[in-house]
C-alpha cells in the first residue's frame, strides 16, 4: 500500500520510494529510506504528518503516493 492509504497511528515500515533525482535525495536525507521505520500522526486533505526518526514530516498527497510501505509487526 502507498502511505496515502496507509492506516494513522500505526507502525509503518518503508518497501519503497518511487522517486528519482532531487526529491528522492530530500525525501532520504529526511530519513524516508527503504527499511525505516515511519507512522503517520495526522491526515488533512491527503496532506499528511508523518513521525519519522523522532521527528514530524509535513508529506504532500502526491509524495505520500510515492511512498510504498507496509505495516511494521
Amino acid at each position: 500500500m502507498n502511505l496515502l492509504t496507509a492506516p494513522i497511528n500505526t507502525p509503518l515500515k518503508i518497501i519503497k520510494v518511487k522517486m528519482e533525482g532531487i526529491q528522492e535525495r530530500q525525501l532520504s536525507n529526511m530519513g524516508f529510506v527503504t527499511e525505516s521505520e515511519i507512522m503517520i500522526i495526522s491526515e488533512s486533505s491527503g496532506n499528511l504528518i508523518v513521525n519519522v526518526k523522532d521527528c514530524r514530516v509535513a508529506i504532500g498527497k502526491e509524495i505520500a503516493q510515492k511512498i510504498i510501505v507496509k505495516i511494521n509487526q
